[in-house]
């Protein structure tokens, strides 16, 4: 994908699809981070599984047409009014 290539969405990666060419640069140095902290702590093989899982959450929001309708959505938003305090003076 970095080379420009596409695969389709079935493949087992194909959620990377959604990134852009910078976005899966910074995956690639979470991972490549990651793998080569996993010979100092057995902990890192979770955070090398903590970072895919992340990264594909957000393929997931990213893609979701529901989401994505919220993000454009008209805001409904009222400014709040300054509170009033009983017994100030």
């Amino acid at each position: 994908m970095l080379l420009q290539e596409k695969i389709s969405a079935e493949h087992p990666c194909g959620w990377l699809g959604v990134f852009d060419s910078e976005a899966l640069q910074d995956f690639v140095a979470e991972i490549n981070d990651a793998y080569h902290s996993t010979s100092m702590s057995n902990e890192a093989w979770t955070e090398l599984q903590a970072i895919i899982h992340e990264w594909h959450e957000s393929a997931l929001a990213i893609s979701s047409p529901e989401i994505a309708a919220a993000f454009n959505a008209e805001s409904d938003e009222v400014p709040l009014t300054k509170p009033i305090i009983e017994g100030a003076a």
